[in-house]
């Protein structure tokens, strides 16, 4: 049984306010001291994470400081989590109870730059679920927030930090391996190119309390690993499964003979002879191929390519 626990069940036996109490053992703080730690801890933060992100990713963000909420953990989740992405980290020697939620749309915005290379100023992004490889790439984003908060926060500059699996959703009550402490919630508004997105931080009040923040270093010095967030996009893209499509032209019909068309009705191919396949996948055609059978079973003997040049794969996403 822990401290609080305990103190807990001797504040209840005695009549205490529960809430005084735990302001007594250092689990909840003073809301404007809470507040004004918050701000000081946001405010240094902002430019560490715009700098780090720029030096490992080489996406420019602007990072600044937005809404701060104090209230229990799971009830901060509740009232943040819409349209975000969950994830669970630690900090050696801090805190392992650390908890971060990302605006999907920021995620959905940087992937489809860094595959697809499009212009961050002419992005329209609407928040959606991501997908399974937006999911893995979001773990970039809350190792970036890690990594800086561990420079402001920890006694040691080496100090492991490490951020878990990032979820769809924050897990059930029933699941959930974190407990339901007296939380503040610190939010940096994030914007890139067009695309804004909030990156909250949830931390429990007795940690915040008890941590003196260390001097901001930008570091905007090159990282060697600034391919990094590239490299495992394009290896997660190489192992994806790809439903793939094989369109066969058929002979053109006007409009009014196609508005006629009834079951069982037969409709031509538009070559004769060796029947052209174009295969195709997420609405990309990719290469030309002949139709023919093997047993019973009809395929395609690919021939060449149908148009895309050597970089198609960064069509998919």
């Amino acid at each position: 049984m822990s401290i609080a626990t305990e103190a807990l069940q001797s504040s209840n036996q005695h009549g205490f306010d529960p809430d005084l109490l735990d302001r007594m053992i250092g689990v909840k703080g003073n809301g404007a001291d809470i507040e004004s730690r918050s701000q000081t801890l946001l405010g240094a933060l902002g430019p560490v994470l715009s700098a780090t992100f720029l030096s490992a990713t080489g996406v420019t963000i602007d990072a600044r400081p937005g809404e701060i909420k104090l209230g229990r953990r799971r009830e901060l989740l509740a009232e943040l989590s819409g349209d975000t992405v969950y994830c669970e980290a630690t900090i050696a020697n801090w805190s392992t109870d650390i908890c971060s939620l990302c605006g999907t749309k920021l995620i959905i915005g940087m992937v489809e730059c860094l595959l697809g290379g499009s212009d961050p100023d002419q992005l329209d992004i609407a928040a959606r679920p991501l997908s399974g490889i937006e999911l893995d790439m979001s773990l970039v984003v809350f190792e970036q927030l890690n990594d800086s908060l561990r420079g402001l926060v920890a006694t040691k500059p080496d100090a492991k930090a490490r951020a878990k699996n990032p979820q769809p959703e924050y897990p059930e009550a029933e699941d959930d391996p974190i407990a339901n402490f007296h939380a503040v919630a610190m939010t940096l508004d994030i914007e890139f190119g067009s695309v804004a997105a909030p990156l909250t931080l949830i931390l429990p009040q007795s940690v915040l309390l008890k941590t003196k923040i260390n001097p901001a270093k930008l570091d905007k010095k090159s990282d060697p690993n600034k391919g990094e967030w590239t490299e495992r996009l394009s290896d997660r893209v190489s192992k994806s499964q790809i439903s793939l499509q094989a369109a066969v032209a058929l002979q053109p019909l006007a409009l009014g003979e196609i508005s006629r068309l009834q079951p069982g009705d037969l409709l031509a191919f538009a070559h004769n002879g060796d029947i052209e396949v174009t295969l195709s996948a997420n609405g990309q055609p990719l290469y030309t191929c002949a139709l023919g059978r093997a047993g019973s079973r009809y395929m395609v003997k690919v021939e060449g390519q149908a148009g895309p040049d050597e970089n198609w794969k960064t069509d998919f996403k």
